[in-house]
């Protein structure tokens, strides 16, 4: 899928925007402890999208009143014929305030509308209970469970998460 993104997305309190050169620090400062596997294999995805015809759909989002950058979020094709997958990362000391949940219904708001996305998929590692709950409250359903095959082949088991466009319409009034 060869999109075209706006530069700029805003919520009531989250400014939107396409990463820029000096974001880069500023991820690596709270990633840099991240070892996992999924994390490793989303930057790669990223990257091999600018130079394909596939999109990865990547925006860093900043609170409004002070300009601090709280983390990044977006969708990713990881295969042929799939629906696209949302990840996000939030630094931890604002966790807890709603900024995730703000910024992802603004990219399903944006999938749905302008992209034409008919459902959007995330898988989450079964331990990380906020990464769950932020998918519940943006308006995710939960599947089950699904084993599936990191870069290194191992088997890991993750929780799936689905969002349908007719879902998210009646639940937002869009």
């Amino acid at each position: 899928m060869s999109v075209i993104t706006p530069s700029t997305l805003e919520t009531k309190r989250l400014m939107i925007r396409q990463f820029t050169q000096e974001d880069f620090d500023k991820v690596i400062s709270f990633t840099k402890d991240l070892t996992s596997i999924s994390f490793n294999r989303l930057f790669k995805t990223i990257i091999d999208s600018y130079q394909s015809q596939e999109k990865a759909i990547s925006y860093a989002f900043i609170l409004k009143s002070t300009g601090v950058f709280l983390g990044f979020y977006g969708l990713i094709a990881l295969e042929d014929n799939m629906p696209m997958e949302c990840y996000y990362f939030l630094r931890p000391e604002y966790w807890g305030n709603g900024y995730a949940i703000e910024s992802l219904r603004k990219i399903f708001e944006y999938a749905f509308s302008e992209l034409k996305l008919d459902k959007i998929v995330a898988y989450i590692d079964q331990g990380n209970t906020r990464g769950w709950k932020v998918a519940e409250r943006s308006g995710m359903k939960y599947m089950g469970n699904i084993l599936r095959k990191d870069t290194n082949l191992k088997r890991r088991n993750s929780m799936f998460f689905l969002i349908e466009k007719n879902d998210y319409c009646n639940q937002f009034q869009i």
